[in-house]
């Protein structure tokens, strides 16, 4: 079998194994969203957040299709041998190029939820989010660029071709992204430990603080290897990362995205289940109040209070 053919192929159950972890993480967040704030969402943020998981579950789906559809064309109606080839080699067919624009979509709102999550830790602080929407801009324009750029490739390129200033320019804003807002969310951590003396209490069984953004850099980090990953294959002309990160990037993106909400999700259900816990005094976000330090702490350190109304828009 052709190395092309064969390459796609694992391409594609690379793709299978990654959509089936990312349909399981996509139900079960939203039944957890569900139980916590109803369908549709009884407030603003909570919809925002729905929106933007459901429009990344369609792209994904949609990608997942289209990878499937070109596997059984080429393999199944054309027999795979050179009429594979033909097909795999057609960088303009119009489902490689929809490949292309879902991939992006999906790369685009999971950096968009990143920034929205660092602008909610940061108690809507503008001053934190002009140079990372800045780069958010870089890399829409980017990602503009490249699916036009695979529209009209000429025939005879290969996928490796593809590595040009647009790709480049959009992985590295991506990596920027990643980078800011794991580096400030590391910060503010640190603020907020030394504000309480290096210890976290518990405020009405919610989960600690420190956990809680353990697990936002934690995505962030697996988010930042794909990219990398993305990134390296296509400058160093690593044929295999090439089809390996192809294949598992838009959904492990989405990964990234759904691990957050249902690691929280499965934190509001312990605590609904602990003994005298009760959803009314249960967290949904964080939010940091600055000025106002704890007694033992001075002026310039952060003081930091766990309510209702917080983690449902992170």
């Amino acid at each position: 079998m052709n190395a092309l053919v064969s390459g796609n192929l694992i391409e594609a159950l690379i793709e299978v194994l990654f959509y089936g972890l990312y349909f399981v993480l996509f139900t079960t967040t939203i039944y957890l969203f569900r139980r916590r704030h109803g369908i549709p969402p009884r407030s603003r943020p909570a919809l925002w957040v729905l929106l933007g998981l459901t429009a990344q579950f369609v792209a994904i789906t949609l990608h997942w299709g289209s990878t499937m559809y070109r596997t059984i064309y080429a393999l199944g109606t054309l027999g795979g041998g050179s009429a594979a080839f033909s097909f795999y080699s057609n960088l303009t067919h119009p489902s490689f190029v929809m490949n292309i624009a879902l991939l992006v979509i999906s790369h685009t709102i999971t950096d968009s939820f990143v920034l929205h999550r660092l602008y909610v830790i940061f108690c809507h602080e503008r001053k934190v989010m002009y140079f990372p929407s800045a780069v958010l801009v870089v890399q829409i324009v980017s990602a503009f660029g490249l699916v036009v750029r695979a529209a009209t490739s000429k025939v005879g390129e290969d996928y490796l071709q593809l590595s040009n200033g647009w790709l480049t320019c959009k992985l590295v804003a991506s990596i920027v992204i990643s980078l800011y807002s794991s580096v400030m969310i590391f910060i503010r951590i640190l603020r907020v430990q030394r504000a309480f003396g290096g210890r976290l209490a518990k405020q009405n069984g919610s989960v600690e603080l420190t956990s809680l953004l353990g697990i936002l850099v934690e995505s962030a980090a697996l988010q930042l290897a794909v990219a990398i990953l993305l990134l390296l294959s296509f400058q160093l002309k690593w044929l295999a990362g090439e089809y390996i990160s192809t294949g598992t990037a838009g959904a492990a993106f989405a990964i990234t995205t759904v691990l957050i909400h249902a690691r929280i999700g499965l934190g509001w259900t312990k605590e609904d289940s602990s003994p005298g816990a009760s959803s009314s005094n249960l967290p949904s976000r964080i939010n940091f109040a600055s000025g106002a330090a704890p007694p033992s702490t001075s002026k310039s350190t952060f003081s930091f209070q766990a309510d209702e109304k917080t983690l449902e828009s992170v």
